[in-house]
């Protein structure tokens, strides 16, 4: 069932993001108005670190991932190809190439209308994402550990 706009208004958004947190029992990093910070500690034993932030009507939902490049030129061309081929099987979420503090960086997505949001599908996104990013870094290290 969707939620009325209202719910995760500007005035709304932090104490409806903390109200999803303490229900699931999660810890919220840091918040205001317009953005949402949350760390979980994966079964790998990295720390994840995932963004919820409010454009008008949309929640971005992201997860950065520690694969970090200089220069989109420095992008491996099979990596991002890899990352494209599985949005395509996606439901939620998708992989880009998002700059952050001049480095390019994969990043696990999803962005979603706040109409279409309650606790559940906040649940789903969140783990979804946290679990995705999770992976591909391990993978990611599996294969450096071989060379």
């Amino acid at each position: 069932m969707a939620i009325d706009l209202d719910l995760l208004s500007t005035t709304n958004f932090r104490s409806t993001i903390q109200r999803y947190c303490n229900q699931l029992g999660w810890n919220i990093y840091d918040i205001n108005e317009r953005k949402a910070i949350l760390r979980f500690n994966a079964d790998s034993g990295n720390t994840q670190t995932l963004f919820i932030i409010k454009y008008q009507n949309t929640l971005e939902f992201s997860v950065p991932s520690a694969l970090k490049f200089n220069s989109i030129d420095d992008v491996p061309g099979s990596l991002s190809s890899l990352l494209l081929s599985k949005n395509s099987k996606f439901k939620l979420g998708f992989w880009c190439l998002e700059e952050i503090e001049n480095m390019q960086i994969f990043s696990i997505m999803h962005n979603a209308e706040i109409s279409l949001i309650n606790a559940e599908y906040f649940t789903k996104v969140v783990l979804r994402l946290v679990d995705e990013c999770d992976t591909l870094e391990q993978t990611v290290a599996k294969a450096l550990r071989r060379y």
